[in-house]
């Protein structure tokens, strides 16, 4: 990633105004003892291979769609067998280059039955020459085995001047309440600007590290924090992250986010409206070693920061790095595993890992499991996405990389 000046460390919340918030105590997962890895209850099957794969969702039928980083999107059926679906936009991931971004996040919305259209996010290069985040959506149109996508609509796309580098977020979440469609934005791996301006998690004129609320027109919701502004500022619903990799909502209808440190400081949080979380002026994590600033030295920690919102849950450093690099998320509902009933589900990428972080009714993390390899064998892999099946409550997941993988997880017995 860019690396930041000493500014972000001198500095400290000095760039952004302040805002108060409610304060709950933030979860160390990484405390001796609060973290365990118990043997998974669960067996995995493969059904299908890929090549980085990044996003997953389930059609009113069952079957499942998959999106890979190379402009790839795919149908599947239970028996693991693919149908290309083709049309897609061209994103900066095609042929394999793009580097972290190109075609990102797949998302079924509940109207799918009726007029089938579905929707995605990908990193285009724009009119401008540079590469935004977009979203958009498109009808898919099925005949004789085959699958392809008109009438696409570009939703959103990001308008800050600047070409996103990686750390594009590009997760979609749909409201329960079936009126608006969230969208998480990574800082682009371009966190700070310039001195003068600021750092693009924190400017109220960028979509960058931001968290995006819309309605499902594309227009701006009256009641978004900022509406009034109008433009990206009026269509941020909360600010200051830098590579937020997982979005969903919980049974009680509350936003969460699972977000990408640098060095350590990965973070699960409680998205509130109008929530600013610091990026980059806070973290729990590390510069890195290699910095030309600050290497290897903390950033100014959260709780040094009551202005911003602490996460709920974090792995940092205890005193050593401890990083689980969070990407997919999901509450889980379903029969296959009632004990896990409301539970997150995070996927982890770095340390090749399924975690599940449990809550009380108040939305406070109690406990957090990791499931890698258990002496029986069970090994997850690289987990970059992940959704729960509505209909039977089993649990699907993509594995990512060059040897991606739709994977169903099944109870033992």
């Amino acid at each position: 990633m860019r690396r930041l000046p000493l500014l972000v460390v001198l500095l400290g919340g000095t760039l952004a105004a302040p805002c108060a918030f409610a304060q709950t105590s933030s979860y160390n997962a990484r405390v001796a003892g609060a973290q365990t890895e118990p043997p998974a209850p669960f067996v995995i099957t493969d059904l299908a291979p890929f090549d980085n794969p990044w996003g997953l969702d389930f059609l009113p039928d069952g079957r499942i769609v998959v999106t890979e980083k190379s402009d790839h999107m795919y149908i599947v059926n239970s028996r693991g067998a693919k149908m290309p679906v083709t049309g897609l936009p061209v994103s900066v991931g095609a042929n394999g280059g793009g580097g972290q971004s190109g075609f990102h996040d797949v998302a079924v919305p509940a109207t799918y039955a009726k007029d089938h259209v579905l929707w995605f996010s990908y990193v285009a290069k724009a009119a401008d020459g540079n590469n935004h985040l977009t979203l958009a959506k498109a009808r898919v149109v099925e005949a004789s085995n085959t699958a392809h996508i008109e009438n696409l609509t570009i939703v959103w796309q990001e308008p800050s001047k600047w070409s996103v580098r990686g750390q594009p977020g590009a997760r979609i979440a749909f409201a329960p309440d079936g009126k608006h469609v969230f969208l998480s934005v990574g800082d682009g791996d371009i966190p700070d600007v310039n001195q003068d301006r600021g750092f693009t998690a924190q400017l109220p004129d960028s979509g960058l590290g931001k968290i995006i609320r819309l309605n499902l027109d594309g227009s701006t919701p009256s009641d978004n924090p900022n509406a009034s502004q109008g433009g990206v500022a009026g269509q941020i619903w909360a600010s200051g992250f830098r590579n937020p990799y997982g979005l969903a909502f919980s049974e009680d209808g509350k936003l969460w986010e699972t977000e990408m440190g640098p060095s350590s400081g990965d973070e699960f949080n409680q998205i509130v409206k109008g929530g600013n979380y610091g990026w980059p002026l806070v973290s729990n994590g590390n510069h890195y070693p290699s910095d030309a600033y600050m290497p290897g030295q903390p950033y100014p920690r959260h709780d040094t920061a009551p202005q911003y919102v602490q996460p709920s849950a974090y792995w940092g450093w205890f005193p050593t790095a401890n990083s689980m690099s969070p990407s997919g998320l999901v509450f889980y509902k379903g029969k296959q595993f009632p004990q896990w009933q409301g539970s997150a589900l995070l996927g982890s990428t770095s340390s090749v890992a399924l975690y599940r972080v449990v809550l009380d009714a108040s939305g406070n993390v109690t406990g957090v499991e990791r499931y890698g390899r258990d002496a029986a064998g069970v090994y997850t892999g690289s987990v970059r996405a992940i959704k729960v099946n509505p209909s039977n409550g089993s649990i699907w997941y993509v594995r990512g990389g060059s040897d991606g993988m739709l994977r169903k997880i099944m109870p033992k017995t």
